[in-house]
């Protein structure tokens, strides 16, 4: 950059070209081999009087002035010879004198090519002001320059003089001889000085090793107090509680003793009464079984999976009852055959199976079975206020993790039963095998993953999502549309689990609907969407590869990528073709 910012006045201009004028011509000639600015416009090593205007006019200009070219001035500026050995602060406090001595112009140049940066910033601070300096004549400038350096100026040594008479060489050599012997009072001095000083620091090192000691000391002193405390309040608890138990110990005995004798006669007695009183009644047992078949037979003709599970029920009954047969005859026989081995063991797999089929998530507990069996009872309108409840019964340690994750499941199996109630059997004979794969997922045939590149599936429907008539939507419309469509077509089948990406400038994640979710990519450059929805693709195989997994899109690189991953592509038209209108 050049000498400041701020432009510079007449004078101080002057005084650069009068300080570029002395640069010798070796000294430009180096400047010229080195410098950038001279490297450009053909300037030539001895055409002097053409270097030397243009040294003029990097100087005074706004070009940047190196630091190279700021040294080389500073050099030719005597100015800048005695304000390079004065400290900032004594030079802001000296301005005034300096100015009237060497002149404003003079000095503010001097200090503008000074190596110190809070130098150069000072001067051009003071270049701004329309009067940085006061006016002082030289005398009075010399007066204030002699107070300011007093004591440097009796270390130079300068002896008094006489009026009108030079100091001798005899009075020059005493003063040199009183200045040594200062020199050496002030080097012991010093040695003093530096030793107490070390003394001291090593002192104030052990006081802050020693205050630390201190307060941990007294931290420690704090918490074992707070111990203390706590096992004298213990121990005074425990001193009560024992005089009250020593009191009434035999109170409280005899109390429990008639208690539990109490209970005991009561169960005795109550338990062989309420048998005698049931034995006496067999009507209601009777009417309450009947009203249990007709109940049984009422649901498998409303349900077919009810009647189904009957049926099976039934089987596994009756293979129950052939195979315990079978074993008591394997027990009690004294030469089992062979074929009697092999139906044990045939009846035991097809046990085996239907009780798997039929309860492949088992109740480890009564209470899960219960709550199980709730589930199912419920009326469709109880179903939202229950959804919570396995989450709270954890929340309590009620039910382990395990136990929570089958109610859970047994609740969605409920919803999802619901939800799928009225579904037709899907007709997939004249349909594509990605056509004929959603159609089968959305009723609930088969669970499946459906990723839709979004701003590809808005381009590949402009008759719905970019209409001719009407009011145009924006593209945030837009968005939000396919998003209502996506919940509306796989919302009621939980089964599907639909996953809608578009590109965005930052990533964020959001839920349309429990099993529809909404990706914006983030990231920069061109298809991010894409990088998005393969790795999904990628994690999706990886974690689980029976799953199928549809991606809806018509680029052509994408489902090709995506086919060698494992995923089936739809096209976008046959994927409007589902959404519902």
């Amino acid at each position: 950059m050049a000498l400041c910012s701020t432009p510079l006045p007449p004078a101080c201009e002057k005084e650069l070209v009068r300080l570029t004028a002395l640069v010798p011509d070796a000294d430009l000639a180096t400047l010229v081999a080195t410098e950038p600015a001279f490297q450009k416009g053909g300037f030539r090593a001895g055409n002097t009087p053409v270097l030397r205007t243009r040294l003029q006019q990097i100087a005074c200009g706004a070009g940047d002035v190196s630091s190279t070219l700021r040294r080389a001035l500073a050099r030719r500026s005597r100015a800048h010879t005695l304000t390079g050995l004065i400290a900032v602060e004594a030079l802001t406090e000296a301005r005034h004198a300096l100015a009237a001595l060497l002149g404003a112009p003079v000095l503010l140049v001097a200090l503008l090519l000074d190596e110190r940066i809070e130098v150069r910033v000072r001067a051009e601070g003071w270049l701004q002001q329309p009067a940085p300096f006061l006016a002082l004549d030289p005398a009075e400038a010399v007066a204030r320059l002699r107070d300011l350096f007093a004591d440097l100026h009796g270390l130079l040594g300068c002896a008094p003089q006489d009026a009108g008479t030079a100091p001798t060489h005899e009075a020059w050599l005493a003063q040199k001889e009183r200045l040594d012997h200062r020199l050496r009072d002030l080097q012991s001095e010093n040695r003093r000085l530096k030793g107490v000083e070390d003394r001291l620091a090593g002192l104030q090192r052990k006081t802050v090793l020693a205050d630390e000691q201190r307060d941990a000391a007294r931290q420690r002193v704090q918490e074992l107090e707070k111990d203390l405390r706590q096992t004298v309040r213990e121990l005074e608890a425990a001193t009560v509680e024992l005089t009250r138990e020593r009191t009434h110990r035999e109170e409280r005995v005899t109390a429990a003793v008639e208690l539990a004798l109490a209970l005991e006669f009561h169960g005795w007695l109550a338990q062989a009464r309420a048998v005698e009183r049931d034995a006496q009644r067999p009507d209601p047992h009777a009417e309450l079984l009947s009203q249990a078949e007709a109940a049984l037979r009422k649901q498998s003709e409303a349900d077919r999976h009810s009647g189904n599970r009957a049926l099976l029920t039934a089987r596994r009954e009756q293979v129950e009852q052939t195979l315990a047969t079978v074993r008591a005859a394997l027990r009690n026989a004294l030469r089992p055959t062979a074929d009697l081995h092999a139906v044990e063991g045939a009846l035991a797999a097809e046990n085996l199976r239907l009780e798997r089929l039929l309860d492949p998530n088992a109740p480890a507990s009564p209470l899960e079975a219960a709550l199980a069996a709730q589930f199912q009872a419920a009326r469709d309108n109880d179903l939202p206020r229950l959804r919570e409840l396995p989450d709270l019964l954890a929340a309590l340690h009620v039910l382990d993790a395990p136990a929570v994750a089958r109610l859970q499941a047994a609740f969605q199996r409920r919803v999802a039963a619901l939800e799928a109630l009225g579904v037709p059997v899907p007709q997939t004979e004249n349909l594509s095998p990605a056509a004929a794969l959603l159609t089968r997922a959305l009723a609930g045939e088969t669970p499946a993953i459906l990723l839709l590149d979004g701003h590809n599936v808005l381009f590949g429907l402009p008759s719905r999502y970019n209409p001719v008539r009407g009011a145009s939507l924006t593209e945030a419309e837009k968005r939000q549309m396919l998003a209502r469509d996506v919940v509306r077509l796989a919302g009621p089948n939980p089964a599907l689990r639909a996953w809608l990406v578009f590109d965005g400038p930052t990533r964020q994640d959001t839920r349309a609907a429990p099993n529809v979710r909404v990706t914006y990519s983030g990231g920069q450059g061109e298809h991010r969407a894409d990088g998005v929805l393969l790795d999904n693709i990628r994690f999706f195989i990886s974690a689980s590869p029976e799953t199928p997994i549809l991606l809806v899109s018509n680029d052509q690189d994408l489902c090709a990528h995506a086919r060698r991953l494992g995923a089936v592509d739809l096209p976008v038209l046959d994927f409007g073709a589902f959404i519902p209108h």
